[in-house]
């Protein structure tokens, strides 16, 4: 079968870098907006609803520019693995802990995937990375947990020990996901696994609907199109995501996820009116930074850095002569 990976490694990096960032910059919207909904769905209705949505986005595609693809039967078994990790119980996981904690506080908690990601991949896929990557991994992890201990405490959260724990086990789902998908990317172009994921999500959560005693009444309010929203951005933004998952190394695409507790710290402040305050802001900043220095491939551009901001300069030692 052709190689697709292979393909999209030689596209534009530019153009991953902005697939990623625009990917979890949506889906910091999505924390929010699920939280909006939970109010009037179930868990299984709420994802059944939404993954509706995505797989009727992309049945076309699967007549028309997919409709040669063949699944090779080895396969299965991971293909399997990686829509059960995502979305099916990732969605589980992360939607229950949205009814314990703030969106700002599990996007917050959900600063660990890059972490793990960079781990697993070192282990399991055998990348390589400059040291660089490690440090700017650290920075924004001080940034991520600045950020976290910047949270006021709010009526939004009324078990935040437990909705940050069922957060973590989501990220953990999400990161099996991703390495899995990695693997799948040498056959199956990215759009498609995007849109086989939601397809089974979709099957999982009208199941899990239906033996949870639910039903499939619309609920006519502004929530609807919320749901609406998230339906189509989950498999845009898993689109999005997995090009650049096929197109760039775990070291390159995985500081980005950073983003997301600053996405969502944001959006909960400006639709839930959760707290962001200006100690939260350069914890953001710190994010960035950190973001900024996992993308440096040698110790040059680094020295270079250091030189123009004295702070890190001083910090690290690295600029001096």
């Amino acid at each position: 079968m052709k190689d697709f990976l292979s393909k999209y490694k030689n596209q534009n990096e530019l153009f991953a870098y902005l697939s990623i960032s625009i990917a979890v910059l949506l889906y910091g919207t999505t924390l929010t907006a699920t939280k909006i909904c939970l109010e009037y769905y179930s868990t299984p209705k709420l994802m059944a609803f939404r993954m509706l949505v995505s797989t009727i986005l992309f049945i076309p595609f699967i007549f028309t520019l997919y409709r040669h693809i063949k699944i090779d039967f080895k396969d299965i078994k991971l293909i399997l693995l990686m829509m059960l990790c995502e979305p099916c119980l990732y969605f589980i996981f992360e939607t229950n802990a949205l009814k314990y904690t703030t969106s700002g506080q599990a996007g917050v908690v959900s600063a660990l995937e890059p972490v793990i990601l960079v781990i697993a991949a070192r282990i399991i896929l055998k990348e390589k990375f400059v040291k660089l990557v490690y440090l700017g991994l650290f920075i924004s992890i001080i940034g991520s947990v600045l950020l976290s201990l910047s949270s006021d405490e709010s009526e939004l959260a009324p078990n935040p020990l437990l909705g940050n724990f069922l957060e973590l086990i989501a990220i953990i789902l999400t990161d099996t996901c991703v390495i899995t998908t990695k693997y799948l990317m040498e056959k199956y172009p990215p759009f498609f696994l995007a849109g086989i994921s939601v397809v089974g999500g979709l099957i999982f959560f009208a199941l899990y609907n239906i033996f949870d005693g639910g039903n499939f009444s619309v609920v006519m309010n502004p929530s609807l199109f919320i749901v609406l929203y998230l339906g189509i951005l989950t498999v845009v933004a898993y689109a999005l995501y997995n090009f650049a998952i096929c197109t760039l190394p775990a070291s390159k695409f995985s500081p980005f996820l950073f983003m997301l507790p600053v996405a969502a710290v944001f959006f909960g402040w400006f639709f839930l009116g959760e707290t962001f305050n200006l100690k939260q802001f350069a914890a953001c900043i710190l994010v960035f930074i950190g973001i900024y220095i996992c993308q440096i491939n040698d110790k040059k551009k680094f020295v270079k850095f250091t030189k123009k901001y004295p702070l890190f300069n001083n910090i690290f030692g690295i600029g001096k002569k």
